[in-house]
């Protein structure tokens, strides 16, 4: 019969092929080998050939009223490649596989009269015979043991057996089963189980199976689980149309609420069927309102944390490009506003549509591995742009959107350009404002969010996204409600963190309060904002409120905070005495126990203490062996104590603990201490190396890294390059700029004279908003000082009484804020002088404006500065000026002539030196009575210099207080106080402080100015001559820079650094007149000592043979040193 179609085909098939098309967009040309070939030969599944569209004819397109055609009621439609069939053959077909009213009615018909007709099929026999065939059809897919009870039962038995054994892969066996069960034997509750087990299979689904079983099931027994197969079976033949109208019968009936939605919805928004969405929103807000739930809970980000949104947009998530789909839903709704806008129902679809098309929109945007973030920026402004041009609602969107990029962590790290969610916030906030609805205000969640995500970064004024400006709209879109506990607790120990006692204080009085371990959390916040302003007495008073006002023991938390605030504080003495309060009240030491008094010992440089107090660890099994901080510690330890090479050997051990996995967290903090130490000894090489060893380790670099590398710049006075660095190469690579960076920078340029410049780096600074430190006040001051400085110089008649107004204006603003709070930035310090870092405000500003207008004489300014700076530690009983304030009136009363006032001073500075210089051993043993030595050149004075009990690395904390004080005490041209400047020298060298190279030569020049040859000579070939370069050979054709202080020396500047001692040139010619005498004394028959046994020149040659060598070997270039000291003694 078939064979005949392609004859059919050859003479008279184009005539066929003339008949109209269908309107099936979706369906693509036939290829032209399907004119010559049967339908069999086909590669196309059965349905294709075999069975119809089930009754619609218009494909997808649905143009009838739901209302009036039901399910039974769907017109007759045709089979595909019908013209291929005859005519009997073609009405055979559709009268057995089209569903209908009519077929329903003949099939009732027959049953009515079963007792006249035969049927054939229904005898036991054969439907054993059935249950037979198909079974063997299974093949060995089937356990033996199974299949012989099957073959017992009868088809019914048999498919729920097959059924209920929960056996994967026999839906064709499950489809001839049921094939074989009669009609009238094939109860709903079992055709609903067989459409489950049909829908579970894993490669395809039969649809013209399902759906056949889907129609015989009874509407009344018609689930919202049987509906969401059907649903998928009608999209999977391309018939949205019809899928749509069962959604719509089954939210009518509301049997669920996953009843296919979700498939639906896919299917629109991927063929951008936009004219069906509304129907088949309307009808699942409809569903869920019957159900109790109104469209509030689906638009709420409540449900969509919960995920009750997948049951609508779980599998539109899936769909690529959700982009352009969204965009194209926008042109749609701008183009129909009106109809989606004309009643109360189609808006809360439309809302329902935007709402959740949108999200996944979004969520897709931005779950890259790598983002364009250009355009993410442009893409997502211009959405909510395009809604608010819209009138659409966008507040839960905005909400969405914000929260989607804090959530992702890339959003969340610092970088160097606005990020999207702040400008959505600035617009969200602007349109919450301009509204009268509370429900489009941001809720609490949100702005917890953007309150950490600012907390995060140390952000408090930051535009719209700063703490302070967030807490505001608090008040704003909330003024009626009390602060959430969850954002209490933030804020204060974000204030805690920063050292703002005052809002400390405010929020603990909001916050109520709880007799438990989060009490004790609180209160320990309390402690923790003036431990981080290092003020010492502001702990105490804290930690003593835990147990006499609110009756609570102190855990180990509250102990360590306290202990943290002594180690900030740099008292030594007080945190040995915290440690052992700590073991006397029985409390169990942790790490954060020893981390204080470890990294006291190492910024002392103490390396035995420290590896006697990690013994101690150890002996209380505190586990610091695995604490990379702590072992960061030892690398501290061993550069502050001049150990550069060992702290590198330690550095690659715990490198190569840290691969073995032994060691966890990043040794970055071990490498930045590293390059910050040759960084400081102008050693640009070992820092460049150790920065690139970095790189090849994969050793991650931070802003520290690149601050030690600017400091190792600047340095070497390439301030310049250090500023392109901070400018270019930190922005470029989203790493963030410090007011730190800034510091060392203002610091360089002021080094370096280019004033100008210093105030550029100031001005930046200040525009860009980086919160301040006491280094960075301090180098803005000092910038704005010197340019003043300058500008008053160049007036001829200038007077003392001149104030520098720019610098008092700014520190008068300091003054007036919460300056001490400064102290608590974590960062990096650079300052002058080594003082505790309780001192560092304000008495460090008041001692630099001291030393500015010292530069102008101006004594009487300078001691109201001193008086206010005082003035400012009333409330502070045991308060002592810092060793950097002393500093700087001591040059004033110098300038004076004050000398009691210059003394009085340099006792005090020595005083809080021997706090800061103090180590473990002398805290445990204090030492006994100083021995006073009579000469410096006693062995014993010389080895306790060599072999310090003090800081090794503090020892240098007294070189410009002793400096001043010996000029104030050679003024006095008095025998009593030349002594005690020889007493004051051997005290300090014999406590273990060391002299600059400047207060050594000034000695040396006072012993022989004084007449006393013979010390200044052994003196200077003891301490001085043996790191004399020797004198350079001089060319008449080469004219060389000569370095200030060491004229005609064979010496380099890069070779003179902090540390070096030796003779300076003026030093060396004034020895030299004083050997030159003693030659001519003794040439004159002057001078013979019997003491001595010889004359004086013979006596200096036995007593410092190296120091008459260079003075021998001397250049005589008759440059004015030498024309002031030697002339008329050749």
């Amino acid at each position: 019969m078939l064979e005949r179609a392609s004859t059919c085909l050859e003479t008279g098939g184009r005539q066929l092929l003339r008949k109209s098309n269908r309107s099936l967009s979706s369906r693509r040309p036939l290829h032209s080998s399907i004119w010559h070939h049967s339908p069999s030969d086909h590669n196309v599944s059965n349905w294709w050939t075999a069975v119809s569209t089930l009754g619609y004819e218009n494909g997808d397109v649905d143009h009838h009223d739901p209302s009036k055609h039901g399910r039974h009621s769907q017109p007759d439609g045709g089979l595909l490649f019908d013209f291929l069939y005859p005519a009997k053959t073609l009405a055979l077909l559709k009268r057995i596989s089209t569903v209908d009213s009519n077929t329903v009615r003949s099939r009732r018909k027959l049953q009515s009269h079963r007792n006249s007709i035969r049927h054939f099929s229904t005898t036991q026999w054969v439907s054993k015979e059935a249950v037979a065939e198909a079974i063997n059809l299974a093949g060995d897919e089937l356990e033996e043991g199974m299949r012989e009870n099957m073959l017992r039962l009868s088809a019914p038995d048999a498919l729920r057996e097959l059924l209920s054994s929960g056996v994967q892969g026999m839906q064709d066996l499950a489809w001839r089963l049921y094939s074989a069960i009669p009609e009238r034997s094939r109860a709903p509750h079992l055709q609903k189980e067989l459409l489950d087990f049909l829908a579970s299979a894993e490669d395809s689904i039969d649809a013209t199976r399902v759906l056949q079983i889907f129609n015989a099931l009874p509407i009344e027994h018609r689930g919202g689980t049987a509906y969401r197969i059907a649903v998928s079976a009608h999209l999977s033949l391309e018939l949205i149309g019809s899928a749509v109208q069962l959604q719509e019968e089954a939210a009518a009936r509301a049997v669920s609420i996953d009843i296919g939605t979700d498939q639906i919805l896919q299917r629109i928004v991927q063929r951008n069927k936009w004219e069906l969405s509304m129907r088949v929103c309307k009808a699942f807000l409809q569903c869920t309102q019957n159900r109790k739930f109104h469209i509030g809970h689906w638009l709420s980000a409540q449900s969509r944390k919960r995920g009750d949104h997948k049951l609508a947009w779980g599998t539109v998530s899936e769909l690529p490009y959700l982009r352009g789909h969204l965009d194209s839903f926008l042109q749609y709704v701008e183009q129909y506003r009106h109809e989606w806008t004309s009643t109360i129902e189609n808006q809360n679809a439309l809302a329902f549509m935007l709402e959740g098309l949108a999200p996944e929109a979004m969520n897709q945007i931005l779950d890259v591995h790598r983002a364009d973030e250009d355009f993410i920026w442009k893409y997502f402004i211009g959405l909510f742009s395009k809604l608010d041009n819209l009138g659409l609602p966008s507040a839960r969107l905005y909400k969405h959107a914000i929260g989607v990029f804090l959530s992702i962590p890339r959003y969340r790290e610092y970088k160097n350009q606005r990020k999207v969610f702040m400008a959505l916030y600035e617009q969200y906030r602007e349109k919450c404002i301009a509204s009268t609805n509370p429900r489009d205000r941001p809720s609490w969640e949100l702005l917890r969010k953007l309150i950490l995500q600012a907390g995060h970064h140390g952000s408090h004024t930051a535009r719209s996204a700063g703490i302070d400006n967030l807490l505001n709209d608090t008040s704003i879109f909330y003024p009626n409600e009390r602060l959430p506990k969850e954002i209490l607790r933030y804020l204060l120990m974000f204030h805690a963190e920063h050292g703002e006692v005052s809002k400390v204080h405010r929020y603990f009085d909001a916050l109520p309060f709880q007799s438990t371990d989060q009490g004790l959390k609180s209160l320990s916040s309390l402690i923790f904002a003036y431990a981080r302003r290092a003020d010492v007495q502001g702990a105490e008073t804290q930690f003593k409120r835990i147990s006499q006002e609110f009756g609570l023991e102190p855990d180990v938390g509250c102990w360590n905070v306290l202990l943290l605030a002594y180690a900030r504080a740099d008292d030594l003495d007080g945190a040995i005495d915290c440690f052992n309060r700590i073991l006397d009240a029985g409390v169990a030491p942790d790490v954060k126990t020893f981390g204080p008094l470890l990294d006291l010992c190492a910024a002392r440089g103490d390396v035995e203490a420290f590896e006697s107090i990690h013994s101690k660890a150890e002996q209380l099994k505190v586990p610091v062996r695995t604490n990379i901080r702590a072992r960061a510690g030892y690398v501290h330890a061993s550069l502050s104590s001049g150990d550069a090479e060992g702290a590198e050997i330690i550095a690659r051990t715990m490198l190569e603990e840290q691969r073995a996995g032994s060691l966890k967290g990043d040794l970055t903090h071990v490498w930045n201490l590293l390059i910050n130490h040759h960084a400081l000894l102008g050693d640009v090489p070992s820092s460049r190396r150790l920065y690139r060893e970095m790189l090849d380790k994969s050793i991650p670099l931070d802003t520290w890294t690149y601050g030690a590398l600017m400091r190792s710049l600047i340095e070497v006075k390439q301030t310049n390059a250090a500023y392109k660095i901070l400018r270019v190469t930190m922005p470029q690579n989203n790493i963030r700029v410090h007011a730190f960076h800034y510091s060392l920078v203002i610091a360089g340029f002021i080094r370096e004279r280019q004033f100008h410049r210093a105030l550029h780096a100031h001005r930046r600074m200040i525009g860009r908003n980086v919160p301040q430190t006491p280094s960075s006040r301090l180098s803005s001051l000092h910038a704005l000082g010197m340019a003043e400085l300058e500008k008053l110089a160049e007036l001829k008649d200038g007077e003392k009484r001149e104030r520098l107004i720019e610098v008092e204006t700014s520190l008068r603003e300091v003054l007036l804020n919460d300056s001490e709070s400064e102290v608590a930035r974590r960062e990096p310090r650079h300052q002058r002088f080594v003082d505790s870092r309780a001192h560092n405000v304000p008495d460090g500003y008041f001692g630099l404006l001291i030393l500015l207008y010292n530069t102008r004489g101006a004594y009487e300014i300078c001691k109201e500065l001193f008086e206010a700076a005082s003035m400012a530690k009333t409330d502070d009983n045991g308060y002592e000026a810092p060793i950097g304030l002393l500093v700087a009136i001591m040059e004033a009363h110098l300038r004076a002539g004050e000398h009691d006032e210059v003394a009085k001073c340099f006792h005090l500075a020595r005083r809080q030196a021997d706090k800061l210089v103090k180590t473990l051993a002398q805290v445990v043993e204090p030492a006994g009575p100083t021995v006073q030595f009579s000469s410096l050149l006693d062995p014993a004075v010389r080895d306790k210099m060599e072999n310090p009990t003090i800081s090794r690395s503090r020892r240098h904390v007294l070189h410009r207080a002793t400096l001043i004080y010996m000029r104030s005490l050679f003024m006095q041209k008095t025998e009593a106080a030349f002594k005690q400047a020889q007493r004051t020298i051997r005290s300090l060298l014999t406590s273990g402080y060391i002299l600059d190279n400047l207060t050594w030569n000034e000695f040396i020049l006072a012993l022989a100015q004084r007449g006393h040859n013979l010390e200044a000579f052994a003196t200077c070939e003891a301490y001085l001559i043996p790191a004399f370069p020797g004198w350079r050979r001089l060319s008449p054709y080469y004219m060389r820079r000569e370095l200030r202080g060491y004229s005609w020396m064979d010496i380099r500047r890069a070779e003179v650094d902090r540390k070096t001692i030796m003779p300076r040139y003026r030093t060396l010619v004034v020895l030299a007149a004083s050997y030159a005498k003693a030659r001519r004394d003794q040439d004159n028959g002057i001078g013979y000592d019997p003491d001595q046994g010889g004359w004086p020149r013979e006596t200096l040659e036995k007593l410092a043979p190296k120091t008459v060598d260079a003075i021998r070997t001397m250049p005589r270039t008759g440059d004015k040193v030498q024309k002031e000291f030697l002339s008329g003694l050749e």
